[in-house]
């Protein structure tokens, strides 16, 4: 009888306990959901910020905006793009990487692909056709990845302005035609 009974505790605790795991695992279901929209509120945030200070500098070096920048979703999204008129008249577009902590791999990702002829094909089916004055933006950036902007000819900027301009517009270029 004694065995009957301790075999009924456990299937009892046994039952609490999946319950538990249960409770635990609809927690953390609840978690990822919540941690999922903050991510994406602190990532607009941080595009319409790098809009915002890209929008001024570039007012301030005599570019005129052409429209509202907005973002474009390629094989990878641009976080900022801004259709201006340059200081001669010229459209160029002014393409911007934004991360709330800016890294040197990222800045060398963000050269590699704006250097790209299929990219830049990317680019022009959506209308952006090119010069590009490119632009990463992070709220924290180390000093490595200042070094390779630098070093890879990218503007960078951070909330209270431009710590470096780019050395130079990026043409378009497309692939070459298979045959």
């Amino acid at each position: 009888k004694r065995t009957e009974q301790r075999v009924e505790e456990l299937a009892q605790a046994q039952k609490r306990t999946e319950q538990r795991v249960e409770e635990l695992a609809e927690a953390q279901r609840g978690l990822g959901i919540a941690v999922g929209a903050l991510q994406r509120v602190v990532g607009a945030t941080v595009e319409e910020e790098a809009a915002g200070v890209v929008e001024v500098i570039l007012r301030r070096k005599g570019y005129r905006i052409l429209q509202p920048a907005f973002s474009l979703a390629l094989d990878g999204e641009i976080d900022v793009v801004l259709p201006v008129e340059d200081p001669s008249g010229r459209k160029v577009w002014a393409v911007v990487e934004a991360k709330a902590r800016l890294s040197q791999r990222d800045i060398h990702a963000w050269s590699q692909r704006m250097r790209s002829p299929a990219w830049h094909q990317q680019l022009t089916e959506k209308g952006c056709v090119g010069p590009y004055l490119v632009y990463a933006y992070g709220i924290r950036t180390d000093l490595s990845a200042q070094e390779t902007a630098q070093k890879e000819g990218i503007g960078l900027l951070k909330s209270d302005g431009e710590i470096l301009a780019p050395q130079a517009l990026v043409e378009a270029q497309t692939p070459p035609s298979p045959g």
